[in-house]
């Protein structure tokens, strides 16, 4: 059957683009990897990759799996930390989950300075759709939840993380970067067909609420991408036009940011949000001042651009 070890080698070289690269990353030969990835691939019954001059990149049956592998090695990423946790009550953990959209480069520079001020405490991240993370942070599974603001009812604390624009990818693409418009108005892109995702990560939930706040009406897709990468895909290829925040959109993919009425642009904001009882400890406490006062420092210094 399947192993870990085959779907953490090819969540490897999809991630580094390169045999050599993920084999290095995993610690085994390269042999050993091509040969884990050929018997995956031989069980699935389908290629993953396809080997190009250049780099190694994912066939459109490899595009299709790949989030169902990762769901599965962060599903035992989980099941060792809670394991661990449970064997040694008396480590500090921070349990943290976070919604897909979180810009996982921002999430770094947010997280890792407190990491260093507190190398006792060990920092668990879990990435889930938002109706899950909400449901572990009610039943005391999570001390803090990173998602789209203003998505959970209900009596709990919350502080603003960040913001980044929404960006439109159009349909097929646009032209040249001297032809490319600086920007567009919601109001000329409002009579565009939208790919969605599933509304499991608060993207699709912000979009509708961006054009019924400029009493517009959506129309959307009747199919969906399972991930940001397939949407642009989609996009890409013709079948409709997309919305995504700066940081989940690829280098060098066709987007533009979009001005609403007000002359604003359109952007996305994230919050953090915890329980008042999840604080009683002093080390969630700590990290709950360091989200209020440190983290807003860390991520106005940055422009957009720096997001990626």
């Amino acid at each position: 059957g399947v192993n870990l070890s085959q779907l953490r080698f090819a969540s490897a070289v999809a991630s580094a683009g390169s045999f050599t690269a993920a084999a290095g990353a995993c610690h085994v030969t390269q042999p050993t990897l091509s040969n884990g990835i050929a018997q995956l691939e031989a069980k699935l019954g389908e290629r993953l990759f396809v080997r190009t001059t250049r780099k190694v990149a994912l066939t459109p049956f490899g595009v299709h799996v790949l989030p169902y592998i990762d769901q599965v090695l962060a599903a035992r990423a989980s099941l060792v930390h809670q394991t661990q946790a449970f064997l040694s009550p008396d480590k500090r953990l921070i349990r943290i989950g976070t919604s897909p959209l979180i810009s996982a480069h921002l999430l770094r520079l947010m997280i890792e300075p407190f990491r260093i001020q507190h190398p006792s405490v060990d920092v668990v991240l879990r990435e889930m759709n938002m109706t899950d993370l909400y449901r572990l942070l009610d039943d005391g599974l999570l001390d803090f939840v990173f998602g789209v603001a203003g998505t959970h009812k209900g009596p709990l604390i919350a502080t603003f993380l960040y913001e980044e624009p929404l960006l439109f990818i159009p349909r097929g693409g646009v032209g040249s970067n001297a032809l490319r418009p600086q920007s567009v108005q919601l109001k000329d892109i409002a009579g565009e067909t939208y790919v969605m995702v599933p509304d499991a990560c608060g993207l699709s939930r912000a979009t509708r609420a961006l054009f019924r706040s400029q009493r517009r009406k959506l129309h959307e897709y009747s199919g969906e991408a399972m991930s940001y990468q397939v949407l642009q895909e989609w996009a890409a290829l013709g079948i409709g036009a997309a919305i995504l925040p700066s940081s989940k959109v690829a280098n060098g993919q066709a987007s533009v940011p979009i001005t609403i009425k007000s002359g604003h642009q359109a952007s996305l904001a994230f919050e953090a949000i915890w329980s008042r009882a999840a604080t009683r400890s002093g080390h969630l406490l700590e990290f709950a001042t360091h989200l209020r006062k440190v983290v807003p420092g860390i991520v106005s210094g940055l422009g957009p651009g720096a997001r990626k």
